[in-house]
């Protein structure tokens, strides 16, 4: 059998095939590569010399390549997740620009937890960063962009809204117009109120971390909204029937089921379902 040192030297680096546009002054990187055969897709966004987000750490030949031709002014984390603030702390040094971020993502950067196996297989185990705290707003030559709370994917969670330009650079607040699986933590009431609270924003055009630029993208977040009010209404309405968190999740959520076996629980439909009953008055 394995051990975990073996299973770490053993895997190479993955290959990352790089996408690159640029949409106004934003120039748009999207990095894919595949680990237990699924498509790790990230993406990253420079614009005024400040760059939001960093990947992960198996990327960072692919990451640091491309910016090397851009001038470098600031760093800015949308939250903690590796293939986030992976390279934060190598840029930093290569670049010698400060890394800004929230509160409790300079908290848990300072010291960051081991990664779970998988987790360091697929995006690799973040270093140490430290940087300085983000105030609202932030600005550039350029841009004005507000600093939004927006838990629930996690807890620092933020997003940053251009609302001059219609922008939302939105982390991992959107993902997609559905969820069939969640993060172990993750809060459907908070994503919702996250997701009114940007929405208040004259947002149009939506920068994601991971789907990439959704050019409808007030129509894209207001599908997701329905469908997280959708999934809270039926499973408070199944939980008073006397469902289980586990049998709501069946009979709502389809699939996520080998994301489950591979994360060793931590990805599965049922932390959705929990994240709803169990705070439901």
């Amino acid at each position: 059998m394995m051990n975990e040192h073996s299973i770490n030297t053993v895997i190479p680096m993955p290959k990352v095939q790089v996408e690159t546009r640029v949409i106004g002054d934003v120039h748009a990187f999207k990095g894919q590569y595949k680990r237990f055969g699924y498509p790790a897709r990230f993406c990253l966004y420079y614009v005024d010399g400040l760059l939001i987000d960093t990947g992960p750490p198996h990327a960072r030949r692919a990451v640091c390549g491309w910016l090397e031709d851009k001038p470098l002014d600031r760093i800015v984390l949308t939250h903690f997740h590796e293939d986030h603030s992976g390279n934060a702390g190598e840029l930093s040094r290569r670049h010698k620009v400060p890394v800004l971020m929230g509160g409790e993502t300079a908290r848990i950067l300072s010291d960051p937890p081991r990664l779970p196996l998988y987790r360091r297989v697929v995006w690799g185990q973040m270093d140490a960063v430290s940087g300085r705290t983000l105030s609202d707003p932030l600005e550039t030559a350029k841009h004005r962009f507000r600093v939004v709370p927006t838990p629930g994917h996690t807890a620092d969670h933020v997003a940053f809204v251009e609302e001059e330009k219609g922008w939302l650079f939105a982390g991992d607040l959107f993902l997609s117009n559905r969820l069939i699986y969640g993060m172990r933590g993750e809060s459907v009431p908070q994503l919702i109120d996250s997701l009114r609270r940007v929405l208040a924003y004259p947002v149009q055009t939506l920068f994601c971390g991971h789907s990439g630029v959704v050019s409808d993208g007030r129509s894209a977040l207001e599908k997701k909204l329905r469908f997280l009010e959708w999934l809270r209404e039926e499973s408070c309405r199944l939980a008073d029937r006397g469902l289980s968190p586990r049998e709501i999740s069946r009979r709502l959520l389809s699939g996520g089921k080998m994301m489950e076996w591979v994360t060793l629980g931590e990805f599965s439909p049922v932390h959705l379902i929990r994240s709803i009953v169990e705070k439901r008055g």
